[in-house]
């Protein structure tokens, strides 16, 4: 707009020739910003009226102290390039404000004044809400560092290496995991011709591509986690001789982890199910693992390569807190079939039952010495003589041979039953010369006892003894319960 001389405020008669706001309402009315702030009247203007601004382009928004001077239309300029080119193209922003402006002037400006400035203050919040999802977190987002970062080469010699034709700067084997996966996209090439369909086509050779070598590096990482590289080698040998295995190797996977490769190397997955040797994965299991647990372990291998190794292991503890849970509510159970509805009880209970049994055992020990010279035993029921014979036809050998039976590990046929663990050192002899499994031998002697405590309280009692005792059985266990001061000799 072109100056047609000094304009000045009608209020306060201020210069207003660069800026002036003038009333749409009433003829001749303008006033300065100080004056339209305060909301001045005069006459028959009022301060609701509409206003026009008018201005020569010349003054500054941020007052005669800021520097460099900005007037009124470069900063209307600069927001325009901001919006139009974006943060940080200087060049472009700054040929778009005006020849008199440098990239550096530019910049300075905008970062000073509309960021760090007090509008900047006032509009921008400290904490921005983040309205973007960061892809390279590391979380496992597609561009994760946990992801792009490669593993650490495998510790291990030069002839090991070889062995495997294992590449430790790059990670990889000569032998992969589908070793004809490069020739999907070996003889690509993107041509400017080429139709949709071309192309479309050329894209699914890529994906099957990528999914082949996600797939390679998955096994990797499975061989990896369950460490079986070192298990191929056999240096896990001198680990199980000093401390037992708590995993079996992850065999069985489909394609899993391939054996020695034609060239010596270790062929990290093949495309039939074969094994990365037979060794099994070392670990240090704080308890010792059963017999049963080993065979399980074996049937849910397939599921190593869907589990991590610690999800893997904390599986079966789990399962292993399962079991002695219900040993330990089958035990409370027993209390409270022999009226013991207090674990105060309980523990008497078990402390007079353990006293028993030593003394028993202490009364079975000086028999045992004072018949070891001759050696014989009674012809059935329990034999009591602990040094030359035992029992002349198949009788209970109670006393030494208890301890030195136990010292052997001759419970294997029972050790992994049910029960086993609620068994004292005699019973564990009682059921493994019977063939009787521990559950078995806990319903009789419940049974028994009860019907016994019924009978002296002078309740009428019915045997209700299982059908798979019969009466040799029936004695062996009643005589056995009679030495042991389970129940009275008359009662038997």
């Amino acid at each position: 707009m072109a100056d047609l001389g000094k304009k000045y405020c009608v209020n306060c008669l201020a210069d207003v020739t660069n800026l002036r706001l003038r009333c749409t309402d009433c003829p001749d009315i303008e006033l300065c910003p100080e004056c339209f702030s305060a909301g001045a009247e005069i006459g028959n203007h009022r301060r609701w009226h509409g206003y026009q601004q008018v201005d020569g382009g010349r003054f500054s928004l941020w007052g005669p102290e800021a520097e460099g001077g900005w007037t009124s239309r470069e900063e209307q300029s600069l927001l325009d390039a901001i919006e139009q080119y974006g943060f940080g193209n200087w060049e472009d922003m700054a040929a778009h404000v005006g020849a008199s402006r440098t990239p550096q002037e530019v910049m300075e400006h905008y970062v000073t004044m509309y960021i760090h400035g007090n509008l900047g203050k006032a509009c921008i919040p400290d904490n921005i809400p983040n309205r973007v999802t960061d892809h390279t977190c590391p979380s496992g987002g597609p561009l994760s560092p946990s992801l792009t970062t490669p593993l650490p080469p495998l510790d291990i010699s030069l002839a090991e290496q070889q062995q495997l034709g294992y590449m430790p700067l790059r990670d990889d084997y000569e032998i992969e995991y589908d070793q004809d996966a490069e020739k999907l996209i070996s003889g690509l090439s993107v041509n400017y011709d080429d139709e949709d369909v071309e192309i479309e086509m050329k894209r699914a050779h890529v994906d099957m591509y990528v999914r082949k070598l996600r797939e390679r590096q998955r096994r990797k990482n499975i061989a990896r986690d369950y460490n079986l590289v070192p298990s191929f080698l056999g240096r896990d040998k001198k680990d199980k001789e000093k401390e037992k295995p708590g995993v079996l190797g992850v065999c069985g996977m489909g394609g899993g982890v391939g054996g020695v490769g034609a060239s010596g190397g270790l062929a990290i997955g093949s495309s039939s199910t074969t094994t990365a040797g037979s060794g099994a994965v070392p670990s240090t299991p704080k308890r010792k693992i059963t017999k049963e647990e080993k065979e399980q372990r074996v049937r849910l291998r397939g599921l190593c390569q869907f589990m991590a190794h610690r999800e893997f292991e904390d599986f079966f503890e789990n399962m292993h807190k399962e079991r002695v849970l219900r040993a330990k509510v089958r035990e409370l159970q027993r209390y409270r079939r022999n009226g013991i509805t207090r674990l105060d009880d309980s523990a008497e209970y078990e402390a007079a039952r353990h006293k028993r049994e030593k003394r028993k055992e202490n009364k079975s020990v000086v028999t045992s010495k004072r018949g070891s010279g001759g050696g014989s035993g009674l012809g059935s029921g329990v034999g009591l003589g602990g040094g030359g014979g035992g029992g002349a036809s198949g009788g209970l050998g109670v006393g030494g041979g208890i301890k030195e039976e136990g010292k052997d590990g001759e419970f294997a046929a029972i050790e992994n039953l049910t029960g086993f663990e609620l068994l004292s050192d005699r019973e564990k002899v009682l059921c493994n010369s019977l063939n009787l499994s521990p559950a078995r031998y806990l319903t009789v002697k419940t049974i028994i006892i009860k019907d016994h405590l019924q009978k002296r309280q002078g309740i009428p009692a019915k045997s209700r003894l299982p059908s798979y005792l019969d009466k040799v059985l029936k004695k062996r266990i009643l005589t056995f319960l009679t030495e042991s001061g389970w129940i009275s000799r008359d009662a038997s």
